[in-house]
């Protein structure tokens, strides 16, 4: 052991040639969990996911599949080993407290080794272990993303993250020659956050081997094939109450969990990916006969509920969602190209506000019963709202009254008759008037989120939305019409089911979803055509069926 002490890094670089191996090093510093040395038994498949060292690594995860541990190991070693540098981002710094607190400081203390190798630097967001550190920081802000420059990169929590900040945070890695990413989510809707990422990779699942017959079984990707009932002759042989084993697709055999390797679907990819899903756990279920038994039992119970069908696929399977719909596709935003550049040099206009961690903002103007998107931008300052109210002369604006509830309604106050501060909720679209300090009159509207971005849409479809023509803008105005246009693809619905036992669909929210430009046009739209100067035009929806014209 004194061999293998000698090579512990003191400070710098650990070379290749004398780097010791992941397991060696978490039996040397005595990783533990829950009490118990850390180890892959009744998790096998993470063996090879926890000794791969490949450079660009995506997870996309079931809930309670082992791998944010997984992941937290990796990176003390690199952190104490290697003496490198890690920036460990979750989706806000909530996250940061919760999981530095009741995830990283526990595992570090259970092992004497790395609590005496923790330096002077002990706090949430920022552990040092012998000469490298671990960093903690929340995606929300894109300002703090940029501060820190590493060797090794860690998304968790993709699909919750703001989207932009994602590229700033994998941009921490320019100066590294190591540059690791480890990207982990459960996933939410198709071809988003970790969904798109893993779309990209080599695509491994974890193949049972049939001890019967050698046949190679993938249990999520032929659910619920592999779940077999118990024929009444077997019953004796399985627990008092099962209903269903895992089994072999072929010979109908018991498959044993704990057999199996990953299969890549894509192996000439350079990106690896790991599939992992709920499946294949052993961990036996208190209250329930056997495993196959529970989740056959939960998938059944939740067949019946769009909601509950959401949470299996997600939780349980570790797909994204696909009952969800989007109406914004390429060939849409293609249709209502217009022909005019990107431009920020027009009047009489009409501004809405998305607010988020930055303020999205859309100013377009009407043309005969056409809005023309003319310009978009994201900022974090509010005087630049007051530019825009001036320099485009807008007519009318709507802005987001959340969460800065205080600066939306001193905006407004600035522009009285221009701006309305605008909530969600209604059931049918309000205009009401508030009080801004308890004097200062401030015009609102309310209306109801999914029934005004339904009336967006259907503006769309039926022609009477452009968007700036990518050919005939600045590379600045091209970058922005392509945020634009992936926003409004963000724009997608689901159904749940409400209190009262009724399908409702809704736009999806929420802070990884980055939909922002999207909300902010549905905010023009109506400054437009509800509070400007003509109210909404009939709709005629000629999308995918008449080219339309040019106004």
């Amino acid at each position: 052991m004194e061999a293998v002490r000698d090579i512990l890094p003191r400070s710098g670089y650990m070379p290749m040639a004398t780097r010791m191996p992941l397991l060696d090093w978490m039996q040397y510093v005595n990783i533990s969990l829950r009490g118990r040395p850390y180890s892959t038994e009744k998790h096998e498949y993470l063996f090879k996911p926890l000794c791969d060292d490949y450079h660009d690594i995506t997870f996309q995860k079931a809930a309670q599949v082992g791998v944010s541990t997984l992941v937290l190991i990796k990176s003390m070693w690199v952190a104490e080993h290697m003496g490198k540098k890690v920036v460990y981002y979750f989706q806000d710094d909530k996250a940061v407290q919760d999981f530095s607190s009741d995830r990283a400081t526990p595992l570090i203390e259970s092992s004497s080794y790395l609590s005496a190798r923790m330096g002077t630097t002990d706090r949430v967001g920022l552990k040092q272990l012998g000469p490298g550190t671990i960093y903690f920081r929340g995606l929300q802000n894109k300002g703090k993303v940029k501060t820190i420059d590493c060797d090794m990169v860690v998304l968790d929590e993709l699909n919750e993250s703001p989207e932009a900040n994602v590229v700033y945070a994998i941009d921490r890695l320019r100066h590294s020659d190591m540059g690791w990413v480890v990207a982990l989510s459960q996933p939410s809707v198709p071809g988003f956050g970790i969904n798109k990422r893993f779309g990209t990779t080599d695509q491994n699942h974890w193949h049972i081997k049939c001890s019967s017959c050698g046949h190679y079984n993938c249990l999520e990707l032929d659910f619920p094939s592999h779940f077999k009932e118990i024929p009444s002759s077997q019953k004796k042989t399985f627990p008092d109450g099962a209903t269903h084993y895992r089994g072999c697709s072929r010979c109908g055999a018991r498959l044993n969990m704990s057999v199996g390797e990953w299969v890549a679907k894509h192996p000439n990819r350079n990106l690896r990916g790991y599939h992992i899903s709920q499946l294949y756990t052993q961990i036996f279920p208190p209250g329930y006969p056997n495993i196959a038994s529970k989740i056959m039992w939960e998938y059944r119970a939740k067949a019946g509920s769009t909601l509950g069908m959401e949470n299996f696929t997600i939780s349980v399977l570790g797909f994204p969602y696909s009952g969800a719909s989007a109406r914004v596709t390429d060939e849409l935003l293609d249709f209502v190209e217009g022909d005019y550049p990107f431009t920020l040099a027009q009047s009489g206009c009409f501004m809405g506000i998305d607010q988020g961690d930055t303020l999205s903002v859309v100013i377009g103007m009407l043309s005969g019963q056409q809005f023309k998107v003319l310009y978009a931008e994201q900022t974090e300052k509010w005087d630049r709202l007051d530019f825009f109210m001036d320099k485009f002369a807008v007519h009318y604006c709507v802005i987001d009254a959340q969460p800065n509830k205080h600066s939306a309604k001193s905006f407004a106050t600035r522009f009285p008759d221009r701006v309305s501060i605008q909530y969600f909720g209604s059931k049918s679209t309000k205009v009401s008037k508030e009080l801004h300090e308890g004097r200062q009159e401030v015009n609102v509207i309310s209306v109801d989120r999914t029934e005004s971005i339904d009336r967006m849409l259907d503006k769309m479809e039926g022609g009477l939305i452009l968007l700036p023509s990518r050919s005939l803008s600045d590379e600045r105005g091209v970058a922005i019409i392509e945020d634009l246009r992936r926003h409004l693809k963000r724009l997608v619905t689901k159904t749940e089911i409400s209190s009262r036992g009724v399908p409702v669909r809704t736009y999806i929210s929420g802070p990884g979803l980055e939909n922002h430009y999207g909300m902010a046009l549905n905010s023009a739209v109506l400054a437009a055509y509800e509070l400007g100067v003509m109210p909404g035009p009939m709709v005629t929806p000629i999308f995918s069926s008449i080219k339309i014209g040019r106004a």
